[in-house]
């Protein structure tokens, strides 16, 4: 469930390794390098939640569902349905997933948190409305909860919407 405050019309900041959840008009925040962001969304209830995922598989470890691909996935659907969302009306966007420190091999974590959290999505039957991963730099996302949107800006800059 939620790591922090969910406050409606209010901006959410979601820690690194953290999910949280609200509802319109609020807007949920994080930073991500390598780090893989997964803004879920019911449009026809306004709810949405938000996982700040470090690394790709939990290999059992729950004290930390949004810390890692595949219990972040889980933790977001659950979080949303008992809100009251619909399992057909869920959607994700994500982001992130940036080669921080040079060349992209074989050990990128950024790519690997890519393919985990796009994977477990497919797996939980989620529809990928949008993405914007990959690159060289780290980006600020805000998730509009009003509309499902999600700002994307890289070195203070903003760079669009999904």
């Amino acid at each position: 469930m939620p790591t922090g405050a969910t406050i409606e019309g209010e901006v959410i900041k979601v820690k690194m390794a953290g999910i949280d959840f609200g509802k319109s008009p609020a807007v949920l925040e994080t930073l991500l390098g390598s780090c893989v962001g997964i803004a879920m969304w019911d449009s026809r209830m306004k709810l949405g939640g938000l996982a700040h995922v470090v690394l790709p598989d939990s290999r059992g470890a729950t004290n930390l569902p949004g810390k890692f691909a595949d219990t972040a996935v889980v933790a977001l659907k659950r979080g949303l349905l008992a809100s009251g969302a619909s399992p057909s009306s869920l959607t994700a966007k994500i982001t992130g997933g940036a080669t921080m420190f040079g060349q992209r091999t074989n050990t990128d974590i950024g790519q690997k948190n890519i393919d985990a959290v796009t994977a477990h999505l497919r797996k939980h039957g989620i529809r990928l409305a949008g993405q914007h991963v990959g690159g060289e730099t780290g980006r600020i996302i805000r998730f509009s909860l009003d509309n499902g949107s999600v700002e994307i800006f890289v070195a203070r800059k903003h760079v669009g919407i999904i």
